[in-house]
């Protein structure tokens, strides 16, 4: 099975209608899916355009020092949110080639703001940097995933999901779980702050193949 996108139906049925964010049979649900992986490129194709742009929520999230960051703070050119979790197994695969694409892309690039959510706590993303040479990238967590959710939309996740396996299927009453709690998942903010497509699934990321596509997908 893999997390990226044709098992997402069935990893999604580990945590949709889950209390408790951090439970183990979420936590199972999500590391089994995780046994394989057919991470998709990063390409326009990756990503649903949403149907209208929408700001970015009003909501902060955590830095290192326990101080609160406004989403806001990256407003003024185009970025990325990046959404992670440390249990999560194409997270923790994907996340050093997202750190050198951000590395690579500099000032001059968009901006990758990783945020790690669902339990992932600043010791536990410290940690991580720290044993994957992780040093490019910001150390955020979204301690009640309240951006992760609030961020999201269904409509767009799920175009995703369908424009990279055309055979991908899900029923509707697990679709809106999927696209609300599903990680990786990637946002295209656009310089005013509008979120304009989303990805569910991890990708194979690489420093031209982020330009290329963030500037398609805000321009």
């Amino acid at each position: 099975m893999t997390v990226s996108r044709r098992n997402l139906m069935s990893w999604g049925a580990g945590f949709v209608g889950v209390g408790a964010f951090g439970s183990a049979r979420f936590v199972r649900a999500a590391e089994a899916a995780a046994a394989a992986d057919d991470a998709a490129p990063f390409r326009v194709e990756s990503f649903g355009r949403l149907a209208q742009p929408k700001a970015v929520p009003a909501l902060s999230v955590q830095n290192e020092q326990g101080v609160e960051v406004p989403l806001a703070h990256w407003v003024g050119r185009p970025f990325i949110l990046h959404f992670w979790a440390t249990w999560c197994g194409p997270c923790k695969r994907e996340l050093p080639s997202v750190n050198a694409t951000a590395k690579a892309l500099g000032a001059n690039g968009p901006a990758i703001v990783a945020i790690g959510v669902r339990g992932s706590t600043i010791p536990k993303v410290r940690a991580f940097y720290d044993a994957h040479g992780i040093d490019t990238l910001p150390v955020l967590v979204d301690p009640n995933s309240e951006a992760l959710t609030a961020s999201a939309d269904v409509p767009a996740a799920l175009a995703a999901l369908r424009q990279t396996d055309p055979t991908f299927k899900i029923p509707d009453d697990k679709a809106q779980g999927i696209a609300q709690h599903a990680v990786p998942r990637s946002l295209v903010v656009n310089a005013k702050g509008e979120i304009v497509a989303i990805s569910v699934g991890n990708m194979d990321w690489s420093p031209e193949a982020v330009r290329r596509t963030v500037d398609a997908l805000v321009g």
